[in-house]
């Protein structure tokens, strides 16, 4: 499983994603969303659902992205170096 969480990535939809989410995202070509989190269902996004909303403090508008929906998903990636490591008080004499 891949844990995109926190990060803003480009979804490419399969067929069937998009006739299910038709109206939520673009009919056409890649679209991006911010990962909230992320399970074995699929990634939930920060949803742009169109329409009168109340956006309170405690609860932000989130949809599931289902696996099976996605082709791809791109993303900036950095690979963290190995932790630096710490001396464990040895000294030379």
């Amino acid at each position: 499983m891949i844990d995109a969480s926190g990060r803003v990535v480009e979804f490419y939809l399969t067929a069937e994603g998009r006739k299910v989410l038709r109206g939520i995202v673009p009919s056409r070509g890649p679209f991006q969303a911010l990962v909230i989190a992320t399970d074995e269902l699929g990634p939930v996004v920060l949803s742009r659902a169109r329409g009168p909303r109340e956006e309170t403090v405690e609860a932000i508008p989130a949809m599931l992205m289902r696996w099976d929906y996605i082709v791809s998903m791109t993303f900036p990636y950095t690979e963290e170096g190995e932790p630096p490591r710490v001396p464990v008080g040895f000294t030379a004499r």
